[in-house]
């Protein structure tokens, strides 16, 4: 949460030529609402299963950058599907820099808690080691964003 997936994402996709799918903001085009209303409504257990229905749907794309939430490896099997996808990229952000993006965007359902530090905290300690494993990891202290871009593509083609 809050590492720059979406942004960075956004804009690997552009210098590769490929398509780009954000699964939150695919997640909600399709549902026809908000994150936060599909887990004050209908629970975060349904947005989970949404997310795997989705991952399970983008493993027959090719030439696509996929953008996942920051929460989606919590769910057993998603780690799977999503390297079914293509090769994997962990964004590590630090806390301070991950409680300065979260702390401005309302969007995110999670951390609309009484103190939300305490729990961006929590679920950073609780989801880290998801992320090992992930074919690239980069480290975005003091990084710009063109910066990360190019260490990607630098990454991807040494893996390959």
């Amino acid at each position: 949460m809050g590492t720059g997936k979406t942004t960075i994402g956004r804009k690997l996709a552009v210098r590769l030529g490929y398509r780009f799918v954000d699964t939150d903001q695919y997640i909600e085009r399709e549902q026809q609402c908000r994150i936060p209303e599909i887990f004050a409504s209908r629970g975060e257990h349904v947005f989970r299963e949404l997310e795997t229905s989705l991952l399970r749907r983008l493993s027959k794309v090719d030439n696509t950058v996929v953008a996942t939430g920051g929460g989606i490896l919590v769910t057993p099997g998603n780690k799977e599907l999503i390297r079914q996808i293509g090769r994997t990229i962990h964004l590590k952000a630090h806390l301070d820099d991950i409680y300065e993006r979260v702390m401005r965007n309302t969007k995110r359902p999670l951390v609309q808690t009484e103190n939300p530090i305490k729990t961006v905290t929590e679920l950073y300690e609780k989801r880290k080691d998801l992320y090992n494993g992930a074919d690239i990891t980069i480290d975005t202290k003091s990084l710009k964003m063109w910066t990360i871009v190019t260490k990607i593509i630098c990454g991807l083609c040494e893996s390959e």
